[in-house]
This record gives C-alpha cells, sequence and structure tokens, in this order.
C-alpha cells in the first residue's frame, strides 16, 4: 500500500534535470560600446553628487515605525516615529548631559572626616585640584588656610532698626554659622561614636 505522498509522486511526471549545464559559445566577444571599469557620469551629476551628502540618520528607528510599550495613558496609542528633522535639537544630546551630571555628582562625592578611607582619598583629591587650579590663575590669597566659620572671632552683622537689605543679610549670615556649627557637631558625634565601637 502507498501513502498518498508517494502515490502523487507516481502520478506526476518528473522532470528530469539535466546532467550538464547548456551554455553558449555564441557569446557576444566585443560589443559595440566599450566596456569601462569606473562608469562616465555627467558634469551635473558629479556636482549633485559632490554638494549633497547623504544625511546619516541620528536615530535608531524608521520613519513611521511604532514604538510599543512607550504609552503612558490609559487607553492611548502607543507613539509613532517621526523623522529626524521633526524632533528638537537638544534631545539628540540629552545622554551626553546625562552623563557630565554624574560626573559632577563623582566630584561632590567624598568627605575629609569620613571613615571610610576611599572617602578620604576622594575628598583630598578633589583638595588638591581646587589648589593647582587656584595656583595657575595666580589666586594665592584663596590658597590661605581659611579659620572655619564657627571659630571665627568676628560680630555677625545686623542691628536693630536697620535697612531690611542689612536684616536680610544679617539672617543669612547667622543661617550659614547655624549649619557650619551643626555639621561639625554631626562629625564630632560620628567620631566619638566610631571611637566607642573599638
Amino acid at each position: 500500500m502507498l501513502c498518498k505522498r508517494c502515490f502523487r509522486a507516481v502520478l506526476t511526471p518528473r522532470q528530469l534535470l539535466p546532467l550538464a549545464r547548456p551554455f553558449s559559445i555564441a557569446a557576444r566577444l566585443r560589443s559595440d560600446e566599450p566596456q569601462l571599469s569606473t562608469p562616465i557620469t555627467s558634469p551635473s551629476d558629479a556636482s549633485a553628487a559632490t554638494t549633497k551628502p547623504a544625511a546619516e540618520p541620528r536615530s535608531i528607528c524608521l520613519e513611521g515605525t511604532i514604538l510599543s510599550g512607550l504609552n503612558y495613558t490609559k487607553g492611548g496609542n502607543d507613539p509613532v516615529a517621526m523623522k529626524d528633522e521633526d524632533y528638537p535639537e537638544w534631545l539628540w544630546s540629552c545622554l551626553d548631559m546625562a552623563k557630565k551630571g554624574t560626573d559632577v555628582a563623582d566630584e561632590d562625592a567624598g568627605d575629609e572626616f569620613s571613615k571610610s578611607k576611599k572617602q578620604r582619598r576622594l575628598a583630598a583629591k578633589r583638595q588638591k585640584a581646587i589648589e593647582a587650579k587656584l595656583l595657575a590663575e595666580g589666586n594665592l590669597e584663596a590658597l590661605a588656610p581659611k579659620v572655619p566659620l564657627q571659630h571665627q572671632s568676628i560680630n555677625l552683622p545686623g542691628e536693630p532698626g536697620g535697612s531690611v537689605e542689612h536684616n536680610i543679610e544679617a539672617a543669612d549670615k547667622r543661617e550659614e554659622l547655624r549649619k557650619a556649627m551643626r555639621k561639625e557637631r554631626k562629625a564630632k558625634i560620628k567620631e566619638s561614636n566610631y571611637l566607642k565601637s573599638m
């Protein structure tokens, strides 16, 4: 008994493939037009090719691509990609700004009085860079050792019956002093707690 596939194969005539590939000896040995390795173009085509190069696409999505998964409104449709020219120019430099933001955060990292050696090293490195910059600018006054605000023996500005600007300046100075004293107290508490735990 034959299966359906075999039965069909027997009924349909087979096309025999030729054993040798046919070729023609009468191929054109010489053509009417000479074949050159570089095609000849008219001057107008050459100038058009040099004046307007193809713009490299900035986006990885082609125009009209449905961006699935980016819809954030209830019952809304997924957005469709547009031409690169339709997007604002700042969009293409967003990732560069994000990278710069992380660099700024790394510069602020580090504390001179931290328990971590790595944090102290970062703070020392940042301080050396600042000192080198000030020295290169010739600002020697900024390199002089500064007495912390909470240890200075100067009177704070402010007097009864003074002008509004003067009183605002006095309030700002008092707030600055309060923050400096609080930071120092926190550092001392951290240090004492660390020493107690040893």
